[in-house]
């Protein structure tokens, strides 16, 4: 597997985990809407405000983004995460809810960061092998005289017999002489008496 595959791998555990972590903290951030006063529409609402804001964060980190505009999307997404921690911890009815809803969170939120910090830059290429100039050019040669002939070979025969039309026209001929032409038959009947 190449390292651009597995950065990709990353990158889908990463998206898996946020929408795992999102669907987990809805019933949580309900839970803490409720306990906050907040009515049934209310509460029922605000886990699409606080983990969309997440996940708007999330794909505004697209690496086609300028630099400023992924850092921004970075905290968004920190923000939403940390909003979804506190009412994860608030929402908990004992010590081992408040454990699970950290560790959702916190999971996802260590595995972003690392990903983040990596990013295109954590993918190295392979170092180019140095070639010797003569066998480079020699391929390069090899390579161009096939392209050629495969171009022709795709021709039709006006094609190329225009084109070798063309390239005759243009060939060199000797300097203070024309281009040949080949004796008439009377000039060669005149020739031979």
């Amino acid at each position: 597997m190449s390292n651009i595959k597995r950065m990709q791998l990353i990158s889908l555990v990463v998206w898996g985990l946020l929408l795992l972590a999102a669907g987990v903290s809805a019933t949580h951030i309900v839970e803490t809407a409720h306990k906050l006063g907040l009515h049934d529409w209310q509460a029922f609402t605000a886990p699409a405000l606080i983990d969309l804001v997440a996940i708007v964060g999330k794909l505004s980190m697209h690496e086609s983004f300028s630099d400023r505009f992924r850092k921004s999307g970075f905290r968004l997404l920190m923000a939403g995460g940390a909003l979804s921690l506190a009412c994860n911890v608030y929402a908990g009815g004992n010590l081992g809810e408040r454990a699970f809803g950290v560790l959702v969170v916190g999971a996802f939120m260590m595995l972003e960061h690392h990903a983040t910090k990596g990013g295109r830059a954590a993918v190295t290429d392979k170092p180019a092998r140095k070639r010797d100039p003569q066998v480079a050019a020699s391929r390069a040669a090899k390579a161009r005289a096939t392209r050629e002939a495969n171009r022709l070979a795709n021709l039709t025969p006006a094609q190329r017999a225009a084109e070798t039309r063309q390239r005759r026209s243009t060939a060199p001929v000797s300097p203070g002489h024309g281009p040949v032409k080949s004796p008439t038959v009377k000039q060669l009947e005149d020739a031979v008496r």
